[in-house]
């Protein structure tokens, strides 16, 4: 982060973002330039219009990968239902879910969108 910053996790919408009716997102990367898109914000409003959680991720990620080519990020959300889906741009992410009826921890690698 650049010197003297706090860092973009506690900007509402950068680093996270949650509407109970809806569900949440959470943002990493390179949040200098995230922060200026509100990455959690998005991809929470693209839940609440009908996207599945892993297209609501793609649809946060768009316009930063537009604006800033080489930049690196990931996007994870939980729908309030339970759906959990995740993006990621030029790095590799992967995240955890468990719930219940499962017996253990399933890890979810996220193919990366600028490979695909």
């Amino acid at each position: 982060k650049i010197a003297g910053r706090v860092g973009d996790s506690p900007i509402v919408g950068s680093g996270c973002y949650a509407r109970h009716e809806v569900g949440g997102a959470a943002a990493t990367g390179d949040g200098d330039v995230m922060m200026r898109f509100m990455p959690s914000l998005v991809a929470v409003q693209a839940m609440a219009a009908g996207f599945a959680p892993s297209d609501a991720c793609q649809q946060a990620l768009t316009p930063i990968i537009a604006a800033f080519p080489a930049f690196s990020g990931a996007v994870v959300c939980l729908s309030s239902d339970g759906l959990h889906g995740a993006a990621t741009y030029n790095m590799d992410f992967s995240y955890s879910v468990q719930s219940e009826g499962m017996d253990k921890v399933q890890v979810v690698a996220v193919p990366d969108m600028k490979t695909n």
